[in-house]
């Protein structure tokens, strides 16, 4: 039998509400915040109020991305530009790498159990705000 962490509704929320806290905070202007699971499904989804399209479709592909590689989008663009790859070379048009998504690995485990992704206007932003809806699940994953 597998055991195995799972991040569940309420865990994604409180990670979407702490990058959009931040974000209000620091008068960051329009972002979206996506939770996926480790499949790269999305399990919660927000974004504030004059949120271009773009925004919002992007910070579900930063998630999804970060979640299918097990990857931080900040590292996996500096291997791939290391190793002289595209995106494209993964065979999954959805893929890409951009700062602002972070991986949410199992506490002791190490596992990928999902990923955030942050998009607004500003990619050092985009990646403070992504940890700090990280740093909202540390120790509190149900």
């Amino acid at each position: 039998m597998y055991d195995r962490q799972v991040m569940d509704v309420e865990d994604a929320l409180r990670a979407v509400d702490a990058a959009l806290d931040a974000a209000s905070s620091e008068e960051a202007g329009p972002v979206a915040v996506a939770v996926v699971d480790d499949n790269g499904d999305l399990v919660a989804f927000a974004r504030a109020d004059g949120t271009p399209i773009f925004q919002r479709r992007h910070a579900i592909r930063k998630a999804y991305t970060a979640s299918r590689t097990g990857a931080d989008l900040k590292e996996f663009a500096a291997e791939r530009a290391r190793r002289g790859m595209s995106a494209t070379e993964f065979d999954d048009g959805f893929v890409g790498a951009a700062h602002g998504g972070v991986v949410v690995r199992a506490a002791g485990q190490g596992a990928v159990i999902g990923a955030i992704g942050v998009q607004g206007f500003d990619r050092e932003l985009d990646e403070r705000l992504a940890r700090v809806a990280l740093a909202a699940l540390e120790g509190g994953l149900s």
